[in-house]
This record gives C-alpha cells, structure tokens and sequence, in this order.
C-alpha cells in the first residue's frame, strides 16, 4: 500500500470520517464494518485492504491522532510556562500556536471525548500533557531534582495538564462565543496569577 499515493490517502480520510460520524450518534460496538463501508462510499474489500476489522480501524485513527497532539504539545513550547521559563510574550507565541492547532480538530476532540468507545481519550490527553511537561522540567535542571522537587514537578505537571484540557473543553462547549485569544488570555492569567503562585518552587517565576 503506498500511502503517499493521492487515491489511497483520499480513501483512508473517508473512512476516518465515516468511523468519526457514526460516533457521533452510535455506540462503537453496534457500529459494523458495513456501515462503515456505507459511509465511506467503498467496498468491504477497499476496507480490508488498509485494516484487519473495525477494532483495528479505530485504534489505528486514536493512536494517530494522540500522537499528533503529543507531537503538537511538546514542540509548540506551550508547556514550558514552568516555574524556570517566565517569558510572557514567548509564552503566549507559544500557546497562540497550540491553541491554533487544538481549533482545527475541535471537531474531532468533541466526538472523541463523548463516543462510547473503551478508551478516555480525554484522559490520555491528560497523560501526554503530564508526561511531556515532566520531561521538560527535567531537562531545563543541570541535575536531577531530589525527590520532593520532584514530587513538586509532577503536580504542576499534573495541574498544568487538568488545566489546559479543562480550558479546552470549556471552550469546545462554549464555541463560538468564545474566540481563541479569549482563551489565550485565561489560560496566561490561569497558569501566572494562579498555578505556579502556589509552587513553593515557583517563587521566582
């Protein structure tokens, strides 16, 4: 299979869009490969030819798109507003471009998060978050923290995780009233005025 090849990246999006509208209104688990055929507009052995069943289909397209979002979350540098990076404009240039990301999958992240499927992808978000901000904190110190900075960081990882995601799907719940520099703005005031104020480690920041 040549994945590169225009037809068959065309007909892979069509089935990622069939699998991501029947989740929409239906449970995973009555969700057939036939249905998803329908929706695509192909034939069951076009199906067969990229994926063994639909379990396979559905794995395949969460993990792409949790890697897209652990790739976006850890090169954008959003998550270095940590208690030793204090730049508010380069923090906000930053988070400007993952939020400019998260907007043009909120559609995605909105039929993720409420489909009955057997795996939190909010959860693993969460999880991708936590990790990268921990392994960031850990590369920005010239020795490695003892174990109460360390229990340190991975709260403000864990904080700076459920506060992201919590701003992301009030913003999902609340579009398009809410526009992205009204998000931009919380979330700045959110992690200066508020998270890494109640770091012992953070004084500084």
């Amino acid at each position: 299979m040549n994945k590169t090849d225009p037809r068959v990246i065309k007909t892979l999006h069509r089935i990622d869009e069939a699998l991501l509208d029947n989740l929409k209104n239906h449970d995973f688990r009555k969700i057939t490969v036939d249905t998803l055929c329908r929706s695509a507009r192909i034939n069951r052995s076009t199906f067969y030819k990229y994926y063994s069943d639909k379990y396979d289909l559905l794995d395949n397209f969460l993990n792409r798109i949790l890697s897209e979002f652990s790739e976006a979350t850890i090169s954008t540098g959003f998550i270095l507003a940590s208690p030793y990076y204090n730049t508010n404009e380069k923090f906000i240039q930053d988070f400007e471009k993952m939020i400019e990301f998260i907007y043009g999958r909120l559609e995605i992240y909105r039929i993720l998060w409420t489909a009955s499927i057997d795996r939190s992808i909010y959860t693993e978000m969460e999880s991708i978050i936590r990790q990268n901000v921990n392994k960031i904190l850990q590369s920005e110190l010239s020795a490695p923290p003892d174990g109460k900075t360390a229990c340190y960081h991975d709260l403000y990882a864990r904080l700076l995780a459920s506060n992201f995601l919590t701003l992301v799907r009030w913003w999902v719940t609340n579009q398009p009233s809410i526009s992205r520099s009204d998000v931009v703005s919380v979330m700045e005031g959110s992690i200066r005025k508020s998270l890494l104020l109640t770091l012992p480690f953070a004084k500084n920041a």
